[in-house]
């Protein structure tokens, strides 16, 4: 992995304190991965309470999520919360920023969010936020579930 730069780590915190602004009202209040106020601890907690009343759970890990996220997808959820072209920019480098291998290589990147990003938590929230939260609301609007970024742990009764 290329260790981004101070200048860049610090440009991303810009960029993910603005979207965040936006974005984070929006979210899901079950979504708990990398979100202020939000941790682990208490969506296992609302799981494991939830768990007791319901008749089934379906514990579901998306494989490889963040070194294959669309970057076409992400942009246009990106742009579907902000028409700020240096937001477009930015996050479109970040996302093909070129990856180093442990040998040293370096190589292009056409999926994924570089892991250990400052502003990678963050994407991946707002991808999920459109790909998982949004499907679930329109087409199972009663099930419930909680999710910590790409972990997911839908529980009902039948």
């Amino acid at each position: 992995m290329l260790l981004a730069p101070v200048a860049d780590r610090v440009a991303q915190a810009v960029v993910k304190d603005f979207l965040e602004q936006i974005v984070e009202p929006k979210f899901h209040e079950d979504s708990y991965a990398y979100r202020p106020g939000k941790s682990a601890v208490e969506a296992v907690g609302v799981a494991r309470e939830r768990c007791w009343r319901q008749d089934w759970c379906i514990d579901l890990d998306i494989k490889g999520f963040f070194d294959n996220l669309d970057h076409e997808l992400m942009m246009k959820a990106v742009k579907h919360h902000t028409d700020e072209k240096w937001i477009h920019l930015y996050v479109k480098r970040w996302l093909e920023a070129l990856l180093q291998r442990s040998d040293g290589e370096l190589v292009e990147r056409k999926s994924g969010t570089p892991q250990g990003g400052v502003i990678s938590p963050l994407l991946a929230n707002l991808f999920m936020h459109h790909a998982f939260d949004e499907w679930m609301r329109k087409h199972c609007p009663t099930a419930k579930y909680e999710r910590f970024s790409d972990d997911i742990w839908c529980i009902a009764a039948h």
